[in-house]
């Protein structure tokens, strides 16, 4: 999946200029935010976007997963290229995470409870769009990720603390249609970096330190949204 994204960023890429050429021009359609007066493009504009998440990771080390309902939210800013081709940049609050059986101790007593895995992030796509009608469009492009806050059940975890890396980066796809400054889309958010830094070692109770074994898991989330432009 990380090839595919990664050599889909770079076929659309290249072919952009050849679309952009066939594209017809003039015509003031539901992609024009600018009615044609500051540029040619029909992709410049900014405005608001949120919506639900679907969130299953995957990987390694954890047991009976299963998916986390969740949502995101933010701004966007798109700047537009030319007739086919604009540069969509957004800032989002993304919530993923997972349901998954966690040890818990009690006493001298260890037992599985299954509990929710929350992982709040700031995220900053930097997409491609490309008009594939007046109406629809695809995105493609990489996002970098910040984790700002995880829980597990009602306790806030301590990210160094519990082993959490704090910098994730990744890729996304998706499709999006529009009708005037209305959008409805959906998206596939794949991390390459990993959740937990499974190399990180602990302080033991002799002074040394010792390897504890994290999960070897990444973000995988299914979004669908809905965005409303503020400027057209």
């Amino acid at each position: 999946m990380k090839k595919t994204l990664l050599l889909l960023l770079l076929a659309v890429t290249s072919a952009s200029s050849a679309f952009a050429q066939a594209a017809p021009g003039g015509a003031t359609s539901s992609k024009d935010y600018t009615g044609g007066k500051s540029t040619e493009s029909g992709n410049t504009g900014f405005g608001v976007k949120g919506g639900y998440n679907f969130s299953r990771p995957y990987g390694d080390g954890i047991t009976n997963v299963s998916a986390y309902n969740a949502f995101h939210a933010g701004v966007y800013g798109q700047f537009g290229l030319n007739n086919f081709s604009s540069i969509q940049v957004e800032l989002l609050y993304n919530r993923k995470g997972y349901n998954s059986d966690i040890n818990v101790v009690n006493g001298s007593n260890v037992s599985l409870v299954n509990k929710t895995t929350r992982l709040d992030y700031l995220e900053l796509p930097i997409l491609y769009v490309g008009n594939v009608t007046d109406n629809f469009s695809f995105h493609i492009g990489p996002q970098i990720s910040l984790l700002t806050k995880a829980k597990q059940g009602d306790e806030d975890l301590g990210l160094a603390a519990r082993g959490f890396n704090t910098v994730d980066f990744g890729g996304i796809g998706g499709l999006e249609y529009r009708v005037g400054p209305a959008r409805l889309g959906a998206r596939y958010d794949l991390s390459f970096g990993k959740i937990f830094d499974t190399s990180k070692q602990y302080p033991s109770a002799n002074g040394g330190t010792s390897t504890v074994t994290l999960p070897s898991v990444h973000n995988q989330v299914v979004q669908l949204y809905v965005a409303i432009g503020l400027r057209q």
